[in-house]
């Protein structure tokens, strides 16, 4: 498969609500993430470490929160659940793996995991990727062991592209 087709492959894929979720990627599948299109696509800087307020200010800035933003989970919810949805455009968040506060990051996923069944509920797909290397413009801190959390994150597998949707 080319990095064309598999960007094209990885869109259907993503496009589907009932792929809506989060996904573990490697680096191979997130060569040509870019040339995706019908996604709309928010890229999470890399942290040195995720922590709740380093998620919190990562997703609001990437998703253009509002102002009043309160810079907490439930608040982060609200924004989530009442996100504006360019028609016909499934929207990924990209999330760069980094060294992670463990309580932080199970609350994180939990959120987004709510996120994406909620958007799938209404014809709309979310799908998270947590990304093992650093892709989105800077290398990252993974130090290459990888934490249970991701580890146990389904892959993005090269079958999972080569699905039509």
């Amino acid at each position: 498969m080319t990095l064309r087709s598999s960007g094209e492959a990885l869109a259907r894929f993503l496009a589907n609500p009932a792929h809506s979720g989060i996904y573990r990627l490697g680096a191979s599948g997130a060569t040509d993430i870019g040339e995706a299109e019908g996604l709309c696509w928010h890229c999470l800087p890399v942290p040195r470490r995720w922590n709740s307020e380093t998620l919190l200010d990562a997703l609001a800035a990437s998703l253009a929160f509002p102002a009043h933003f309160g810079r907490n989970w439930d608040a982060a919810w609200d924004c989530l659940t009442e996100l504006e949805w360019k028609a016909g455009k499934a929207r990924v968040i990209l999330v760069p793996a980094a060294p992670a506060d463990g309580e932080a990051m199970a609350i994180f996923l939990e959120l987004m995991s709510d996120a994406s069944h909620h958007w799938a509920a209404r014809g709309k797909s979310l799908a998270i990727l947590m990304v093992e290397d650093g892709v989105c413009g800077e290398e990252d801190d993974f130090a290459g062991e990888v934490p249970a959390w991701l580890a146990a994150l389904p892959s993005l597998s090269d079958t999972a592209l080569g699905e039509t949707g």
